[in-house]
């Protein structure tokens, strides 16, 4: 049996010059293809064998460099039973399952803009870590009307693809959840939009009379390493091995969660989050996600129409 599958994705049709580059890659490092299959004309897998000494991280980190060059994305990963096996996708929600940042989206609201980017600025230098970052940005949101959760829905725009790529995924039986650094009354919400079994994120306190946010976050904060843990707790409990997992997002708080389950998908990510993630995907749309599961557009068509 073939050992490796690669995934080419591109945003649009694969021109033969991004299809010669990772040829050309492949022979270079002596890499013969046993087989290739269509699965639309932005997307085509390639099934290899690694020669001796050759490992799948080292290929992985070429492939980066020719990706990056040629503008297409290529997903490695062992041609097993867990490809087209998986039971259980975790997504974070902002700029992964929605377009926006929700944090941001508040921060407006409040006329906070400056001082919740200042604190952003903060983290993502590493002087302070995530759960400082949420408290003090938090902070800033006393006073703000409990209702800014609702009144910030209508403002929400689903990442394209994410309606299609749920859709498939329930269908073929999968459970699905979003694990958020942001808000639960907001992935809630788009819990129920996309039909996902699970929500976890970080709450907000709430004053007695309920009618304002306190600037106060209640319980444990969903940070990287809470991620993880939740990713474990819904296998565990839904007798699914970490094998049969796959975890998408954009942040560097994603990266463990993306480890911890058994494939990782860096969703127009960050340029270190990409780096480091199982697989990288830059398209336009979510639904791409089943190309790197193995699903042909005809078979997505056909799951979509059913």
């Amino acid at each position: 049996m073939v050992n490796y599958v690669a995934t080419l994705i591109s945003k649009t049709p694969i021109s033969e010059e991004q299809r010669q580059a990772w040829l050309n890659l492949l022979d270079r490092l002596q890499v013969s293809v046993a087989d290739k299959k269509n699965l639309s004309d932005r997307a085509q897998d390639f099934f290899f064998d690694l020669p001796d000494g050759l490992r799948l991280e080292f290929l992985r980190a070429e492939v980066s460099t020719v990706c990056n060059e040629n503008a297409i994305d290529i997903a490695l990963q062992p041609n097993d039973r867990y490809r087209r096996g998986k039971r259980l996708v975790v997504f974070d929600m902002d700029s992964t399952l929605i377009q926006q940042e929700v944090i941001d989206m508040i921060a407006a609201f409040a006329d906070v803009e400056d001082q919740v980017s200042a604190i952003t600025s903060l983290a993502m230098n590493g002087l302070i870590d995530f759960n400082e970052s949420l408290r003090r940005r938090a902070s800033l949101l006393e006073g703000i009307p409990s209702t800014v959760f609702e009144s910030l829905k209508s403002q929400i725009r689903l990442t394209p693809g994410a309606i299609e790529l749920c859709k498939v995924l329930k269908k073929e039986g999968y459970q699905l959840a979003v694990l958020s650094g942001g808000f639960i009354p907001l992935a809630n919400w788009i819990k129920g939009k996309l039909g996902l079994d699970y929500a976890f994120a970080n709450q907000l306190e709430v004053s007695e009379d309920g009618t304002a946010l306190t600037g106060k976050v209640m319980g444990d904060i969903v940070n990287a390493e809470r991620k993880a843990q939740l990713l474990r707790h819904i296998a565990e409990t839904g007798s699914i091995e970490l094998g049969e997992c796959m975890a998408v997002g954009d942040g560097a708080n994603d990266l463990k969660m993306m480890h911890t389950a058994g494939y990782g998908i860096a969703f127009n990510a960050k340029p270190i989050v990409q780096e480091k993630a199982p697989a990288r995907l830059n398209t336009r749309s979510l639904q791409d996600v089943l190309y790197i599961l193995g699903y042909s557009l005809d078979e997505q068509n056909s799951l979509l129409d059913d």
